[in-house]
């Protein structure tokens, strides 16, 4: 059961239509409070809501505008961070519309790694803002496991539905 996040007008057109590409289920952006999704701002601010646990989902940490070292890249993620995400069971949303460029790219993969090192769950969205941009669930899985997530972390991390029933239920 795959679900996605777009930031689209609800329609009953569009509901069907990303049912053909495999979804089962869409939340927009009107849903971002409801399901507890909260966009990334700062390292300093992103720790503070983790630690405080008011959110579900911390999505694009990886979009900052400090740029990278020779030696190591800035992912918006540290060990620090990971291991407090895990605790507080907050997971790690990536977008489809945050990757434009190969920088962007290589921090995210930098993140799959540190996150599957300190298991904190991953989800991933297209954040499409028009029925085009929308992409079918098996182009998201290859381009997943490109990133280096595994066949099963690639396919939880497009099952959000079920993380967020189970967070409802106080599970």
């Amino acid at each position: 059961m795959y679900c996605d996040v777009v930031l689209m007008e609800k329609s009953n057109e569009l509901e069907n239509f990303v049912q053909k590409l495999g979804f089962s289920q869409l939340f927009f952006k009107e849903d971002f409070q409801k399901i507890g999704l909260v966009l990334s701002k700062d390292y300093l601010i992103n720790r503070t809501l983790v630690d405080s646990g008011k959110l579900t989902v911390l999505v694009d940490p990886h979009v900052n505008p400090l740029k990278d070292s020779f030696t190591f890249r800035v992912g918006g993620l540290d060990e620090a961070l990971c291991k407090s995400l895990s605790k507080n069971n907050v997971a790690l949303g990536i977008s489809l519309s945050s990757l434009t460029n190969p920088v962007l790219l290589g921090r995210v993969k930098q993140n799959i790694f540190l996150c599957r090192k300190f298991h904190v769950r991953m989800f991933f969205f297209s954040f499409a803002t028009t029925k085009y941009s929308l992409k079918c669930t098996s182009d998201l899985l290859s381009l997943l496991k490109v990133l280096g997530m595994t066949g099963k972390e690639a396919k939880d991390a497009l099952r959000f539905c079920d993380f967020f029933c189970s967070k409802e239920k106080g599970l």
